[in-house]
């Protein structure tokens, strides 16, 4: 569905272009370079795909007192019309189908001038004529937050345009992408069988009616939130559009204000708005904002989508400022006003339930900065003045401080945890409290530690030796003793181990030498326990036993006993086909980044890698791998490590087996971007396609130099004082929000996806 298949490519990133791309140099360089790029094409699709991207570089550029279709698009005309090339013939016959209506008009009139003067034609312009749409289908969510029309264009090489309208956000069309095999692409869509999901034939009227108003709104809209790649084909989708019948606009629906009070009344006299034990007068409040905001984004005050409803809790609320005793119960009337009108919308009942745990989401996101997340110093609230507890002295260096803190953050790094259902505070310092902030790291032992019976958890590992271990660790790494403890630790974390890993690594050092010491009746050997430690993570000497274990390899403390014993875990996975509840994080990056999916189990690595980078967010322009402890999968390359599996030939049931298995998905290995895949859950059947179930935040630009890159970027751009601020909020791009999350714009990408296999 996208111009990649077959072959075909998109231009340039967006924000590689300039702002101001003027001058007849500029123009010059734009027809040499795509000339050389029809110079080898040869069918009109991808001459089509190459002038379309070319007409994008300057679409949305804002120019003072200038118009840059005209200055930029029409200068362009003029200056292949001075050229006698064939290239030249072909650029100008591609303009005449996809630009403006003056562009149109210009190149065909320069076309013809050079086709009298004897320029030969390219072999694929004759395919340029005679284009039509021979039918249409549409699917999109029953809540009417975004469609997807698919036009399928006969002569010539067949083709399909999808295009995705986001009536959330006015109706604009929002994305759009190419298919080679608009028949197979149908098919994928067909076989979309999911309660939330619509799919049908659209006449050709309809499909107008629907596209031409929003390709109008796009135009409209003022710096649009279109998706990366939209301007690089929005002309040839534009060409496709006109394709299709006149139809006579449809003026948008006006709800005057006599109405909107009446729709207030009718609410606030319903069941869900009278359970509410609030004051009638600020529901009242709350409910016209609720329609106020319905009647700006798609003139349908009634309807209720996810994506409706998070524009209006965390962009439109905030910026019209309400009433703080509005803001306080706004949550609270939006919960009620969903469960009043879904109904009245005519919602499924399965759609009705998703739409209320969404809701409860979106609610959830209301509550930003959350418990864990980074004051203004990057640490989570009160963790500063914990780690900086018994530091502060005439005697410590600003050097030995820095470290303290940096062990300290790495042996606790949170504040929080949820103990018995309830989230709680605590305080690290306290060595009580790490024990409990360790017990919560640990939730698969809840229900044995609760059990005063319980002896083993999952994988028959004892789970109060365990913990045990983690806090004797824990203590070790807070106070910075015995010395070896924190330089084992990091030598480690250089390896390319995580935190878990590392942790588990000197619990196993620790436990070998209290076992030994226990069993024998001797005192504990702390020169060979010193030895140990040093050999953690060190590369080994010739003559020199190594009595440490690497952090993957078996070890006394995560050794199960021989009991028989029930695992808390899941068993493995079924078989057969089954779908995955899988959680990706991003190392590093504080506020965090995740995204939760559901994917099939016998999804290859290689399709997993594909999921990933939609789900994230990244452009797929860098290296990547996966690694499962020692095993290291990715593409194939020559200039891969020697035990690199090919991706391609295995599959996430045979790597994720059971409940909490993780995997690490690496890409871009100059920055340096890390993510942790962990299943939650396996259930029964696999999905029809992969989806995106919730999230946060928007992922990092690339090539800002890594998680480090990333939080100084964050701190110019969010600072207008910092001495960078300029500069890298142009290099960001105008559309650089990193708060921002669209789990529909990621489930949208995962079905395109899905169509293109």
């Amino acid at each position: 569905m996208s111009p990649e298949s077959g072959g075909r490519k998109r231009g340039p990133a967006a924000r590689e272009r300039r702002d101001d791309p003027t001058g007849d140099a500029m123009l010059s360089r734009a027809v040499r370079d795509v000339g050389r790029d029809l110079d080898g094409i040869d069918d009109a699709l991808q001459a089509e795909l190459c002038v379309a991207a070319l007409l994008g570089t300057w679409w949305g550029v804002f120019l003072v007192d200038a118009d840059p279709e005209v200055v930029l698009g029409e200068r362009l005309v003029a200056m292949a019309g001075r050229k006698r090339t064939t290239t030249a013939l072909g650029l100008l016959r591609a303009i005449a189908v996809l630009g403006t209506a003056g562009q149109r008009a210009a190149a065909a009139a320069a076309a013809e001038a050079l086709a009298a003067k004897g320029v030969g034609e390219p072999a694929w312009a004759g395919e340029l004529a005679g284009r039509r749409v021979s039918w249409a289908w549409g699917y999109g969510d029953v809540y009417g937050d975004q469609t997807s029309v698919l036009l399928a264009v006969e002569h010539g090489v067949p083709h399909g345009v999808i295009v995705l309208v986001d009536h959330a956000m006015g109706g604009i069309a929002k994305d759009a992408f190419v298919t080679d095999d608009p028949t197979g692409t149908l098919a994928d869509i067909r076989s979309l069988d999911e309660p939330g999901v619509w799919v049908r034939e659209l006449t050709l009227e309809e499909a107008a009616r629907l596209l031409v108003p929003a390709f109008a709104a796009t135009d409209r809209a003022t710096d649009p939130p279109v998706d990366a790649g939209f301007r690089d084909v929005r002309a040839l989708a534009m060409a496709r559009v006109r394709l299709l019948p006149d139809v006579p606009p449809v003026a948008p629906p006006v709800v005057d204000d006599a109405e909107r009070e009446a729709i207030v009344r009718e609410f606030t006299a319903s069941a869900p708005a009278r359970a509410l034990d609030l004051d009638p007068a600020v529901v009242a409040a709350c409910a016209r904002l609720v329609v106020d905001h319905g009647c700006e984004s798609d003139g349908h005050p009634l309807r209720v989508g996810p994506a409706k409803v998070e524009l209006l809790l965390l962009d439109w609320l905030p910026a019209h400022d309400p009433d703080e005793n509005v803001s306080a119960v706004m949550p609270e009337v939006v919960r009620a006003w969903v469960r009043w009108a879904g109904p009245r919308a005519g919602l499924p009942a399965v759609a009705q339930r998703e739409l209320e745990q969404v809701v409860e989401e979106i609610v959830a996101a209301m509550d930003y900065p959350g418990p864990d997340d980074p004051g203004p110093d990057g640490l989570p609230p009160g963790l500063a003045d914990a780690v900086l507890d018994g530091l502060l002295d005439d005697d410590t260096t600003p050097e030995q401080v820095q470290e303290a803190v940096t062990r300290r953050v790495f042996a606790t790094p949170r504040t929080t945890a949820v103990l018995d259902g309830e989230q709680v505070q605590l305080d690290p310092s306290d060595p009580d409290g790490r024990g409990l902030l360790i017990r919560a790291e640990h939730p698969e032992y809840a229900d044995v530690l609760d059990d005063p019976a319980g002896e083993l958890g999952a994988g028959g590992v004892n789970p109060r030796l365990h913990l045990a271990m983690h806090e004797i660790v824990a203590n070790q790494l807070w106070d910075g003793d015995p010395p070896g403890v924190w330089p084992a630790a990091q030598r480690l974390l250089a390896t390319g181990a995580d935190r878990h890993d590392v942790l588990h690594a000197l619990a196993d050092v620790a436990t070998r030498h209290v076992h030994a010491a226990l069993t024998r009746q001797q005192p504990f050997d702390t020169a060979a326990y010193a030895d140990d430690l040093a050999e953690l993570g060190a590369p080994p000497r010739s003559g020199r036993r190594r009595r440490g274990r690497a952090p993957d390899g078996p070890g006394l403390f995560d050794e199960p006993t021989t009991a028989t014993v029930t695992p808390l875990r899941r068993p493995p996975a079924p078989p057969g086909p089954s779908t995955y509840r899988i959680k990706v994080a991003l190392r590093g990056v504080r506020p965090p980044i995740w995204r939760r999916l559901l994917v099939p189990s016998d999804t290859t690595l290689a399709g997993l890698h594909d999921i990933l980078q939609i789900a994230m967010g990244w452009l797929n322009g860098h290296l990547h791998q996966f690694v499962a402890g020692d095993r290291l999968f990715g593409p194939p390359d020559p200039d891969a490590e020697p035990e690199q599996v090919d991706e391609a030939t295995v599959r996430l049931h045979e790597v994720l087996r059971a409940t909490g298995d993780r995997l690490r998905y690496e890409y871009d290995f100059g920055d340096g971007w890390e993510h942790d895949v962990v299943l939650e859950a396996v259930e029964p059947g696999p999905p029809a396609t992969a989806r995106c179930t919730g999230g946060r935040r928007a992922c990092p630009p690339e090539d800002c130099g890594g998680p480090w890159g990333y939080a100084e970027l964050l701190a110019a751009v969010g600072d207008p004082d910092h001495p960078d601020h300029a500069e890298r909020v142009e290099w960001a791009g105008p559309y650089f929000d990193p708060a921002a999350f669209d789990r529909r714009d990621v489930d949208a990408g995962l079905a395109a996806l899905a169509a293109r296999r």
